[in-house]
C-alpha cells in the first residue's frame, strides 16, 4: 500500500494528540448529528460542572446554550465577528441572561484546572447542510467545542503542499461552513513536511507571515527541519497547555476603521507565546524582571500587548499582589507611543491610558488605578518617587535605547518595586552599558529570559535575509596645492599655530568629505542607477540615510534631479518623488531652507502611508535619524547608507529592509532586503548583526562573502540543472526542443522534482543579482530553462508545489520584453546574512582543517583556511590564559579576516602578514614557556615594541630609562590625532608630524633627522 495523508501525517497527528492527553474518538462515533457544530451533551455537562447554580435552573442553562448556538449561526453573516463573540463567551467574559432577566457570566472552559476539561480529538468529521457535505481531517474538541481544525495532505505527491490544505480551509470549508469555525482558535495546514497555523480567514500564501510555523526558541533551525520540525510543532502547539492560554489571553481582533479594511483576527507567533507566558510566570514568582532579546521585525510590540493582556486578565496575579496590576509600557519616541497604543487598541486592552504630559502621568501612577499606561521615557524626568506597589509591571520597548543614565534612573526611582522587562532586537554590552545587566534576571542563563535569533527569524520566514553591497567612493586630493592655499589663508588672517591646528582639524572632519558636491552627485547618481536597475522593477521603495540635515536636503534634491533627468516614472507615467523626514526644530533659529521640511505628526504619518503604497510615486525617503528605528514598511527593498554608525544603531538601521513583502499587483515576493554601503561599514555591519555576546568565548554567527561567490553559485547550479538536458540545443526555440525537454523530466519523476527545485533556487538568485555582469553570458540558457519551467508549471494554483512565482523581471524575460540594462560593477565585498551564512563559520571551526599540502586552486577559501589553522593553535592558549599577548594576536587575526583580497598584490600582502602572525604565535608560546616577559610585551603590542627599538637606537644612553615613557606618549598622541585616511590628508599628515615633534621636543630630543624620520615613517605605515 502506498503512502497517503491518512496513513502518514493524519495518523501521526492522532497519535501525538493521544500522547498529549487527548481522547481519540472516530468522527463517525461522536455524539452529534452531521449538521451540529457543538457536541451539545459535552458542552452542557461542562456548563453545569463549572456553574453548579445552573443544575437546579435548567431553563437558564437552556438560555446559555441557545445564545451560543445563535452566535454560531450568525457566522454566516460574518465569520470574524462571530468568532470574536464566541471567543468572549468561551473565555467566560460574557454575561448570559437567566430566566429571571438577570445577566450572569458563565464558565464554559476551566482555564485554572486544565485537566478538568474534556479533550477529544476526532478524524474524518463530517458536516452537512450546505451545497455539499464536507469532511474535516482532524478536529480538536474541548468540552464539545471545536477549537482547532487540521487539514492534511499527502507528503509524497510533489504537486501538493500545506498551501493546498490551507486553500481548502480558506476557499472551501470556511466559505461553505463558517458556522463550524465560529468557536475556532486556529487552523492547521500540513503535508508532513511543513506545518503552519493561522487564524480564520487567513489568505493562503507560501510566504505568508499569518500562516506561521510553530516551534521553540530552544531549537536550532539548522537541525530541527522537515518532518522533525513538523512533529516538534504539532507536539508543542496541539496540546491543551498551549491552546487554552492562547484562547484565554492571546487572541486579538483588529476592527476595520473604514470601508477599505476588514476585521482581522490576530494570533501570537511562538516566540511571542513563549515570552508572554514567561513574563507572566516571572511576575507570579515575584522576580525583578527579565530581558527579551528577539530579532528586529519579529513583533516585540505585539508581544508586549499579549503579555499585558495575560497579566490583566489573570485572577492569580490579583490574588498574589492583593489587587489588579498596572502595566506601564515605555517607548522612547512619541511616534512609537502612538504605534504601541494602536497595537494595544487592537488587543482590546481595558483601561488603557496615554498621558499627554508629565502631570497626567504622575497623577495616573500615584492613583493606584490598574490598567495599561503607555508613555515615553522622557515623561519620567523629574518624576521623583511615585508609587511603592509591587504589582506594577514595566514593559520597555527598544530596551537598548534611552533606558540608562538619567532617564533609566528616573523611571526606576518612580516605581522602585515594579518588575522591569526589556524587549530589544539589539542588546548592548560594552564597557559603559549592558542591556543584559540592566534588565536581565540573574536566575536566567546569561541574563536572557527569551532569545529569538536572526537565524531563527529568517528560517521561520518572519524576516528576510539582508545582503549588504559595498561601495568604494574614492577621490583624489592635490595635497601640495591645498597646503599652499591653507598657508596663504593663515597668513592673510594672521592665524597662530593653535588656530591653524583647530581649522585643519575641523576641515578634516568626515562631514567635509561627505558634503563635497562632486561626491554627493556621484553617490546620488549611483543610488538612482542601482534603484532603477534592481529595486524599481520589483515595485519596492528606497530609504537613504545621510550624515546630517544639510546632507539630507542635498541628497533629496540630487536624487530628485537624477530621477527627472532620466525620466524615471511609475508604471502609470507619474514622476517618481523623493520625501524628506528629519527632526526640524520649530524655532526662529532654524534656517529657512530647513523649515520647509518641518512636518506635523499628521503630515509625517501621511508620508508614511504614501511610502507604503505600491502605486504611490513616493519612491524615496531621505532621513538622518528618524525612521531608522521603529519604522515598519515591508515595501522598503533597499536602504542606501552614507552615514557612519555602529553596534545597536547600525543594526537597527540595516534591518529596515528585512520585512517580508509581496507586490499586490505582480505577486512578486521580496526574497532579500538590500543595504548599499557607501561609507565602508562592511565589518561594522557584520559585528552589528552578530550582536553582543551574552558571554565571553561565543563564536560569531557571521559569514562574509565576495559578491562573485553568489554569482559563482548561480553558474554552478545552472550547470547542474542543464545536465538534465544534455544533448538538447538550448538555442532551439522550436516545439520539438520543448518536447525533448519534457521527455527528460516526466511528470511525477525525481528528475521533474530536481528540475523544479533547482530552477526555483536559480530564479531566486537571478532575481536578486540581475543585472550582474557575471550573469550576462548565461542569460540565454537561463531564458530557455525559464520557458521550460513555465511550460510545466501547474495551471491550477490550488495544486501548486510551493513554487515561487516568477518575479516581475523574470516574467518579462520569459516573454521577451526584458530590456538590456547598463551594469555598474558591484563592489568587491558583500555581507550575506541568511540562515546558511549564519551557520557557516561554526561549521568551518568545527570541521575544516588546513591540509599539509597546499590546497588546490579554487578549493575552499585558502585565506580563511590559513587563519583557521593559526587560530586553532591560538585558541588552546586562550583557553588557559588571559594574557594580553594572546588577545592581541587574536585581534590581529580578526583584522586579517576583514581584509578584502582583490588582486595578486593583496593576496601576497595578506599571506605575508599572516606569516608574521603565525611566527608571533609560535614565539609567544616559546616566550611563555621560558618566562621571557620582554618578548611577550613586544608581541602583545607590536607597534610600541618597534617604536621602543627605534627610540632606543637613537636616544642618548642616559635617557634609555625613560624610553617606555616616550613611546607611551607617542602611541597615545598619535592614537588621538590619527584617523582613517589621515595619510591621504594634508591636514592629517601635518597634525601627526606636529604632535611627533612636540613629544620629541618635550624630552629634548632632536625634532629633525634620523630619529624623527624613522618614527614618522613607522607611524605612517602602522597607525
Amino acid at each position: 500500500m502506498g503512502w497517503t495523508e491518512t496513513s502518514t501525517i493524519q495518523r501521526s497527528l492522532l497519535e501525538w494528540a493521544e500522547e498529549a492527553g487527548w481522547e481519540y474518538v472516530p468522527g463517525d462515533e461522536l455524539p452529534r448529528t452531521e449538521h451540529d457544530v457543538v457536541i451539545e451533551s459535552w458542552a452542557r455537562e461542562a456548563l453545569l460542572a463549572l456553574n453548579p447554580e445552573l443544575v437546579d435552573d435548567p431553563e437558564s442553562a437552556d438560555l446559555v446554550m441557545h445564545e451560543i448556538n445563535q452566535a454560531i449561526l450568525d457566522a454566516h453573516n460574518g465569520l470574524v465577528a462571530a468568532n470574536e463573540r464566541l471567543t468572549v463567551m468561551l473565555r467566560g467574559d460574557h454575561a448570559f441572561p437567566t430566566i429571571t432577566g438577570k445577566h450572569v457570566p458563565r464558565r464554559l472552559i476551566d482555564f485554572e484546572s486544565i485537566e478538568s476539561n474534556r479533550f477529544v480529538v476526532a478524524d474524518e468529521v463530517t458536516i452537512t447542510g450546505a451545497v455539499k457535505t464536507r469532511r474535516f481531517d482532524v478536529v480538536y474538541y474541548v468540552n464539545g467545542f471545536p477549537l482547532v481544525v487540521a487539514e492534511t495532505k499527502t507528503p509524497v505527491k510533489h504537486s501538493v503542499s500545506w498551501v493546498n490544505a490551507a486553500k481548502d480551509l480558506y476557499d472551501v470549508y470556511e466559505e461553505e461552513y463558517p458556522n463550524f469555525f465560529a468557536t475556532n482558535v486556529f487552523n492547521v495546514a500540513t503535508e508532513g513536511l511543513e506545518f503552519r497555523m493561522a487564524p480564520i480567514r487567513a489568505v493562503p500564501d507560501p510566504d505568508s507571515e499569518i500562516w506561521a510555523p510553530w516551534g521553540s526558541t530552544e531549537d536550532d533551525p539548522k537541525v530541527v527541519t522537515g518532518p522533525a520540525r513538523v512533529e516538534r510543532a504539532a507536539r508543542l502547539l496541539l496540546r491543551p497547555e498551549t491552546i487554552l492560554p492562547i484562547l484565554k489571553d492571546l487572541v486579538m481582533f483588529r476592527h476595520a476603521r473604514d470601508a477599505s479594511e476588514i476585521d482581522i483576527k490576530l494570533l501570537p507567533r511562538y516566540p511571542q507565546f513563549e515570552a508572554a507566558l514567561a513574563i507572566h510566570d516571572k511576575v507570579l514568582a515575584d522576580r525583578p524582571g527579565g530581558l527579551i532579546w528577539h530579532h528586529q521585525g519579529s513583533g516585540k510590540t505585539e508581544l508586549m500587548a499579549f503579555a499585558a493582556a495575560r497579566l490583566l486578565r489573570d485572577d492569580a496575579v490579583v490574588e498574589k499582589f492583593g489587587g489588579a496590576p498596572t502595566v506601564i509600557v515605555i517607548a522612547d519616541r512619541k511616534d512609537l507611543v502612538r504605534q504601541t497604543a494602536e497595537m494595544f487598541e487592537t488587543a482590546g486592552m481595558p483601561r488603557m491610558s496615554v498621558p499627554k504630559n508629565r502631570r497626567e502621568l504622575f497623577a495616573l501612577l500615584k492613583s493606584d488605578e490598574p490598567g495599561v499606561v503607555i508613555t515615553t521615557v522622557h515623561k519620567f524626568a523629574e518624576a521623583g518617587h511615585l508609587n511603592d506597589r509591587s504589582n506594577i509591571v514595566v514593559l520597555v520597548d527598544e530596551a537598548h535605547r534611552s533606558q540608562e543614565g538619567k532617564f533609566g534612573r528616573a523611571w526606576r526611582e518612580a516605581v522602585p518595586y515594579a518588575k522591569f522587562f526589556g524587549a530589544t532586537g539589539t542588546a548592548i554590552r560594552d564597557k559603559d552599558r549592558s542591556t543584559f545587566k540592566l534588565f536581565g534576571d540573574p536566575n536566567d542563563p546569561d541574563f536572557i529570559m527569551s532569545r529569538y535569533t536572526p537565524e531563527q527569524s529568517i528560517a521561520d520566514g518572519f524576516t528576510r535575509p539582508v545582503v549588504v553591497e559595498g561601495r568604494s567612493v574614492g577621490f583624489s586630493l592635490d595635497k601640495e596645492a591645498l597646503d599652499e592655499a591653507f598657508d596663504e589663508l593663515a597668513d592673510e588672517e594672521d592665524l597662530d599655530e593653535e588656530e591653524k591646528v583647530y581649522l585643519s582639524g575641523k576641515a578634516s572632519h568626515i562631514e567635509t568629505i561627505l558634503s563635497n558636491p562632486d561626491r554627493v552627485a556621484a553617490v546620488c547618481a549611483d543610488i538612482v542607477d542601482h534603484f532603477l536597475a534592481f529595486v524599481a522593477p520589483l515595485g519596492q521603495k528606497a530609504q537613504v540615510v545621510a550624515y546630517n540635515q544639510n546632507l539630507v536636503v542635498a541628497y533629496a534634491q540630487a536624487i530628485e534631479g537624477e530621477l527627472k533627468r532620466r525620466g524615471a516614472v511609475m508604471p502609470d507615467g507619474k514622476q517618481r518623488e523623493v520625501g524628506v523626514v528629519m527632526h526640524v526644530a520649530d524655532s526662529k533659529d532654524t534656517p529657512k531652507e530647513l523649515k520647509k521640511y518641518l512636518l506635523t505628526p499628521e503630515q509625517e504619518e501621511a508620508l508614511k502611508r504614501r511610502f507604503k503604497k505600491v502605486d504611490d510615486p513616493m519612491s524615496f525617503v531621505v532621513v538622518t535619524a528618524k525612521w531608522m528605528t521603529g519604522f515598519n514598511a515591508p515595501i522598503e527593498g533597499v536602504l542606501y547608507l552614507d552615514k557612519p554608525a555602529k553596534d545597536a544603531n547600525l543594526f537597527q538601521t540595516i534591518t529596515r529592509p528585512n520585512r517580508p513583502w509581496k507586490n499586490p499587483i505582480t505577486g512578486q515576493r521580496k526574497d532579500f532586503g538590500r543595504v548599499v554601503d557607501y561609507i565602508g561599514l562592511a565589518k561594522a555591519i557584520g559585528n552589528a548583526i552578530a550582536g553582543p555576546k551574552a558571554k565571553d568565548g561565543e563564536d560569531d554567527d557571521l559569514d562574509v562573502v565576495d559578491a562573485s561567490k553568489l554569482a559563482g553559485k548561480f553558474v554552478t547550479d545552472l550547470t547542474k540543472l542543464l545536465h538534465l538536458f544534455v544533448g538538447i540545443d538550448t538555442t532551439d526555440a522550436s516545439f520539438e526542443s520543448l518536447a525533448q525537454a519534457h521527455e527528460r523530466i516526466p511528470e511525477d519523476s525525481t528528475q521533474r522534482t530536481e528540475f523544479v527545485e533547482g530552477y526555483v533556487a536559480l530564479q531566486t538568485v537571478w532575481e536578486f543579482l540581475d543585472p550582474h555582469p557575471m550573469l550576462l553570458p548565461f542569460k540565454q540558457q537561463y531564458h530557455w530553462l525559464a520557458k521550460v519551467y513555465e511550460s510545466i508549471r501547474p495551471k491550477d494554483v490550488s495544486k501548486a508545489f510551493l513554487w515561487a512565482r516568477l518575479g516581475a523581471k523574470t516574467t518579462e524575460l520569459i516573454h521577451g520584453h526584458m530590456n538590456e540594462v547598463a551594469v555598474k560593477s558591484m563592489a568587491s565585498r558583500t555581507v550575506t546574512l541568511d540562515a546558511a551564512g549564519l551557520a557557516l563559520l561554526k561549521r568551518i571551526a568545527a570541521q575544516l582543517k588546513l591540509p599539509d599540502d597546499p590546497p588546490d586552486k579554487g578549493k575552499g577559501d585558502v585565506y580563511q583556511d590559513v587563519l583557521d589553522s593559526i587560530e586553532a593553535r591560538l585558541k588552546r592558549r586562550l583557553a588557559d590564559t588571559d594574557s594580553p599577548v594572546y588577545k592581541s594576536l587574536a585581534e590581529r587575526i580578526e583584522k586579517l579576516r576583514a581584509k578584502a583580497i582583490e588582486n595578486v598584490e593583496d593576496s601576497l600582502a595578506f599571506l605575508e602578514e599572516a606569516l608574521k602572525v603565525a611566527q608571533d604565535v609560535v614565539a609567544a608560546d616559546r616566550a611563555a614557556e621560558e618566562g621571557d616577559e620582554e618578548t611577550l610585551e613586544r608581541i602583545a603590542d607590536p607597534k610600541r615594541g618597534v617604536l621602543t627599538q627605534i627610540v632606543e637606537e637613537n636616544t642618548p644612553e642616559g635617557l634609555h630609562k625613560i624610553v617606555p615613557e616616550i613611546v607611551e606618549r607617542i602611541d597615545a598622541i598619535v592614537g588621538e590625532v590619527a584617523y582613517t585616511g589621515w595619510t591621504s590628508s594634508d591636514s592629517g599628515d601635518k597634525s601627526v608630524r606636529r604632535e611627533l615633534r612636540a613629544v620629541l621636543k618635550n624630552y629634548s630630543l632632536p625634532i629633525k633627522g634620523d630619529l624623527f624620520d624613522r618614527i614618522y615613517q613607522y607611524v605612517r605605515e602602522n597607525y
